[in-house]
C-alpha cells in the first residue's frame, strides 16, 4: 500500500461534505445564524484547499493532475474499455471533478454573502448591492445548490464504478493509502494548510463581527 494522500486533503474532502450537509439543513430548519457560522468555516476551509491546490502535496496540486481535454477523453475511453490504469492521486477525469467541485462551491459561497432570506437574515455584504441584485444572487445561490448535488452525485457513481472495478477509493481517502500505484507522490506536512485555514476562518469571523 502506497501512501497518496495527505492528512488535510482527506480531512478536508470529508469536512467539506460535512459541512455542506450541515448548512443544507441549517437552511432547511431556518437556523440561519448555525447556517452562516458553517459557511463561514466552510470558506475558510475552501480558501486553504485553493492554497494546498498551488503549494501543497503532489497529488493535491492542480498542476499535477489537471491535464488537457484529449488526456481526460483518453482515459475516459480507456476506462470504458477496462483498460484505465491506476492513479496515485486524482485521474485526468476526477481532476477536473475536482475543480468543477470547488468552483461551483466558490459560487455557492460567494452568492450567499449577499444573499438574504426575504425574513430576518442578509449575507454580510447584503448592504453592498441594490435589493435586486441581492435577489438575483440569492436565486443564484439556490439554483447552484442544485448544481452541486448533481455534480456530487456523478461523483458518487463514478466513485461507486472504480469500487466495482476494484479501485477502493473510499478506503483510500480514509487512510490515505492505495494499492497498485507505481510510484509514490511527494507528500508534505499539512500544518501549513491548517495555518491558513486558522488565518482566513480568523479573518472572516472578525469581517463577519464587523459586517465586513
Amino acid at each position: 500500500m502506497t501512501k497518496v494522500w495527505d492528512g488535510f486533503v482527506r480531512l478536508y474532502h470529508w469536512a467539506q461534505l460535512g459541512l455542506l450537509g450541515g448548512c443544507w439543513w441549517t437552511a432547511e430548519q431556518g437556523d440561519m445564524v448555525w447556517h452562516q457560522w458553517l459557511a463561514m468555516t466552510l470558506m475558510a476551509l475552501w480558501g486553504a484547499r485553493l492554497y494546498w491546490g498551488f503549494a501543497g502535496s503532489g497529488s493535491a496540486r492542480f498542476g499535477q493532475f489537471l491535464k488537457g481535454p484529449r488526456q481526460a477523453l483518453a482515459f475516459g475511453r480507456d476506462l470504458f474499455k477496462g483498460r484505465g490504469k491506476g492513479v496515485a492521486g486524482h485521474n485526468p477525469l476526477g481532476g477536473w471533478m475536482v475543480v468543477a467541485l470547488l468552483l461551483s462551491l466558490g459560487v455557492q459561497l460567494g452568492t450567499g454573502l449577499f444573499a438574504n432570506d426575504e425574513i430576518f437574515t442578509e449575507g454580510p455584504l447584503y448592504g453592498w448591492v441594490s435589493g435586486e441584485t441581492s435577489d438575483w444572487l440569492t436565486r443564484l445561490h439556490h439554483l447552484n445548490f442544485n448544481l452541486l448535488l448533481a455534480l456530487a452525485a456523478v461523483h458518487v457513481l463514478a466513485v461507486l464504478g472504480h469500487s466495482l472495478r476494484g479501485d477502493r477509493l473510499v478506503p483510500a481517502m480514509v487512510t490515505g493509502r492505495k494499492a497498485g500505484v507505481a510510484e509514490a507522490p511527494r507528500l508534505k506536512a499539512p500544518w501549513p494548510a491548517w495555518l491558513v485555514f486558522a488565518g482566513l476562518w480568523g479573518l472572516l469571523y472578525w469581517g463577519w463581527g464587523s459586517g465586513l
